[in-house]
């Protein structure tokens, strides 16, 4: 249903998932002023099923994806046709960061969006579960 990220600058983070995502947008947000006393911007952008909380709690960049870490690597949405994704992604200019292996009923692109965190964008060939999520090939 969603994931919770903290980002330097979630306007960054927006950008790049209503460009990669034009039916995804702002579905709420504000300011709230945590224990600390600094003041932090919160937004959960998506659709009316599934979403991103952001949150300004971030600092530097996320670790490099190849890195040995404890925590969350990538962030993986299914989407209806990724070459659209791709040419949108693009033209709004972001690059693929790599693909994942060829198989027949699946094709994925992972990108890593401003601070560094990476996202794959996965279209399914197949909607029959015994293909699509075949590891074998």
């Amino acid at each position: 249903e969603h994931a919770n990220m903290g980002v330097i600058n979630p306007e960054k983070t927006i950008r790049f998932l209503t460009s990669a995502l034009p039916e995804w947008s702002v579905r709420g947000g504000g300011t709230y002023t945590n224990d600390a006393g600094k003041e932090i911007e919160w937004c959960h952008v998506g659709d009316e099923s599934s979403y991103i909380a952001l949150s300004s709690t971030g600092k530097g960049d996320a670790e490099d994806w190849t890195a040995e870490f404890t925590g969350v690597k990538h962030i993986g949405i299914v989407v209806p046709n990724l070459s659209e994704l791709e040419e949108r992604l693009s033209q709004a200019g972001y690059e693929v960061d790599h693909r994942g292996n060829p198989h027949p009923h699946r094709k994925n692109a992972y990108y890593m969006e401003d601070h560094n965190i990476q996202f794959e964008f996965i279209e399914y060939l197949s909607t029959a579960p015994e293909l699509k999520n075949d590891y074998l090939l």
